[in-house]
């Protein structure tokens, strides 16, 4: 990218007249900086060690020292927006693949390609501008509306059994996920297939994550306690479901469902605690021995 055109693109300000025209890369890790680099310098102390290995450009919000007039130094007003509209600029022709928000988590908690990149902040855009050929994927509606070339990502039939409440097996595998995420978990491997991208069944998400406890509220070992906490459930459009499936599955335990308002409820026997918007606290090991005789 030519440097007037960066400038022109990003609102920035030049400080100086550099020697250099145009970068061709765009990082804010000195590790990463290749000849041609803009290095965005979030910490202006990283700065000598870009410029040393080959950065033709130093973005930065407040100006710097230039301690090389030959490369160009370029102030902005925001960092975060010039990361976004170069990134944008940079991906405007480029496939977008989006999601919901949960076949999204999955797909990240599974993929072990390094072309794949989960776009949820600066930091990914700033990952997939130093990407040749990147494969984008988003639940960000923002982007969605923004960039013309988005794919939705579509499920497809597969054999997933129930194993426990928690477990699902695919195939001979046992995977870390809940049977009532189906179709959420054929969304991800049908993209993982479609592109023959390296990922894994090893897996875990947050959502419907199950936390074993004793009667101190200790966590112990899976599997090794009669009480469970459920976490990283929400009351949102997959609720319904989720109720509907934890009443099934537990129909001669004594369940119970928490929120922020309820949360006094857990001193009573249970066996399933399922928290909903709200998150749960474990008692310290440490902290109860203060008391014990």
């Amino acid at each position: 990218m030519r440097i007037d055109t960066l400038i022109n693109l990003i609102g920035g300000e030049l400080l100086n007249r550099p020697y250099i025209s145009e970068v061709v890369h765009f990082t804010d890790n000195p590790k990463e900086v290749v000849r041609g680099s803009c290095f965005i310098a979030k910490d202006e102390r990283l700065v000598k060690e870009a410029i040393k290995k080959g950065a033709y450009a130093i973005l930065s919000e407040k100006p710097l020292e230039i301690v090389d007039e030959e490369i160009a130094w370029i102030v902005v007003s925001d960092i975060k927006r010039a990361i976004f509209e170069i990134f944008r600029y940079e991906n405007i022709k480029q496939k977008i693949f989006f999601a919901d928000k949960l076949s999204v988590e999955i797909i990240k908690s599974m993929n072990q390609d390094k072309k794949v990149v989960i776009l949820s902040s600066i930091e990914d855009y700033l990952k997939a501008l130093s990407i040749k050929n990147p494969i984008l994927v988003t639940c960000d509606e923002m982007i969605k509306r923004i960039f013309s070339d988005v794919e939705e990502l579509k499920p497809m039939d597969i054999e997933l059994e129930f194993v426990t409440l928690f477990k699902s097996r695919f195939k001979k595998s046992e995977i870390n996920l809940p049977l009532i995420y189906k179709e959420f978990f054929s969304k991800a491997i049908k993209f993982f297939k479609d592109f023959e991208l390296k990922h894994t069944l090893d897996f875990k998400i947050n959502r419907f994550k199950p936390l074993f406890i004793n009667h101190l509220f200790e966590e112990v070992d899976y599997g090794k306690s009669e009480k469970v906490v459920i976490l990283g459930l929400r009351n949102d459009e997959l609720f319904f479901d989720e109720l509907n499936y934890i009443v099934k599955n537990t129909k001669h335990a004594k369940t119970l469902f928490i929120d922020k308002k309820r949360k006094h409820l857990l001193k009573e026997p249970f066996n399933f605690a399922v928290m909903v918007d709200c998150d749960f606290e474990l008692s310290k090991r440490e902290e109860r021995r203060l008391f014990d005789d």
